[in-house]
């Protein structure tokens, strides 16, 4: 991709980090030229990181900057780059004890269709408009990503229903919602989020076409590619869904004590 479109798929991933820890009450997030911190307010590292942003100048005191940040407040966290050009940040990181926490996680995008196929037979999908609904779609999402759900009004507050770029869809078999998925559209660009479906609901559909119906909301925006990050149990359904892996974001530990 050229540098164009993925300033645009970071300015969404960057967005969407804003919202989510923004709404909580306890979140913060700071940006700046060189770095984006997004801080959930609790010792969950994966929740809590500084974004390196391109050119990557004077990394050395960025990263400190951010460790100098989570210290001070005694949380855990990661550094986080798009791997534009690892090498480069790898070398300027690593002889001071930065190090590679996890694989990297993919970005994958895919030029939005006209149409989606529709979802199966059993599955209803609706969009997320009350106080009401939003309990039972976080509580799900929550649970289909294996978190604890006493934190999900943390980050899926009520503000996200306000939100004009925001949409909500859940998806539901006998009434009760058994998938999720979350659009956040920044431009061109129809950022997916929260795509979870329950540990017994799986095989059947349900994320794919609960992405499929984010990305139709993309659509409605005006967008012109949708953009996700996909866990390894996700990404060979989305390769199946036309997705292509076009970048990795890289995370690394801070240096021990």
């Amino acid at each position: 991709m050229d540098r164009d479109s993925l300033a645009a798929l970071d300015e969404n991933f960057l967005d969407a980090s804003r919202i989510f820890v923004v709404s909580s009450g306890r979140g913060e997030y700071r940006e700046r030229r060189d770095v984006a911190i997004t801080s959930c307010g609790l010792p969950a590292d994966a929740l809590n990181w500084g974004f390196l942003k391109p050119p990557y100048a004077d990394l050395g005191a960025t990263a400190e900057a951010v460790r100098a940040y989570f210290n001070e407040r005694k949380l855990p966290f990661n550094l986080t780059f798009r791997d534009a050009d690892p090498r480069r940040i790898l070398e300027a990181l690593e002889p001071g004890g930065w190090r590679r926490k996890q694989d990297p996680t993919p970005g994958m995008t895919l030029a939005l269709p006209a149409a989606a196929p529709p979802p199966p037979a059993r599955l209803s999908i609706e969009p997320v408009r009350t106080p009401a609904q939003l309990v039972a779609f976080r509580e799900a999402a929550f649970r289909g990503f294996g978190y604890p759900v006493a934190a999900a009004h943390l980050f899926l507050h009520e503000r996200l229903l306000e939100m004009p770029q925001v949409r909500l869809y859940a998806g539901l078999v006998a009434g009760e919602v058994v998938a999720t998925s979350l659009l956040i559209a920044t431009g061109s660009v129809a950022g997916i989020y929260w795509v979870a479906t329950l540990e017994g609901q799986r095989g059947h559909g349900y994320g794919e076409a609960l992405t499929w119906a984010a990305a139709g909301g993309g659509r409605e925006f005006g967008c012109g590619i949708a953009s996700l990050q996909a866990s390894k149990l996700g990404h060979p359904v989305y390769t199946r869904m036309g997705f292509a892996h076009v970048l990795d974001y890289e995370h690394l530990c801070p240096p021990t004590a």
